[in-house]
């Protein structure tokens, strides 16, 4: 007696995948299109920075200009009150007895 085969075995079997191969061209080409996306996020990020730079442009000099007023008024200080310290030092030690 013949024994029923209810698959066929041919399905199951592993099948190689064909190869394709790439020309020189399309290598080149999809290179060339990584390139290009990556030249096009650095003058994005480039322009990006020009632009804050540009914004924060006025707040940066005010704050500059606040800070070197701020230590000149700080030193004019300083020097008023030790010339005044100096002064009074000299007096107190020229009196005579």
């Amino acid at each position: 007696m013949i024994k029923p085969s209810l698959s066929d075995v041919s399905i199951f079997d592993v099948k190689p995948k064909p190869v394709i191969v790439k020309s020189k061209y399309e290598i080149h080409k999809s290179h060339a299109f990584y390139m290009n996306i990556v030249v096009l996020l650095i003058i994005v990020v480039g322009c990006g920075a020009l632009y804050y730079r540009k914004k924060y442009k006025s707040e940066r000099e005010h704050m500059a200009k606040s800070k070197v007023k701020h230590l000149e008024d700080y030193i004019n200080e300083y020097d008023i009150t030790t010339m005044l310290n100096e002064q009074h030092n000299n007096q107190n030690n020229n009196i005579s007895y």
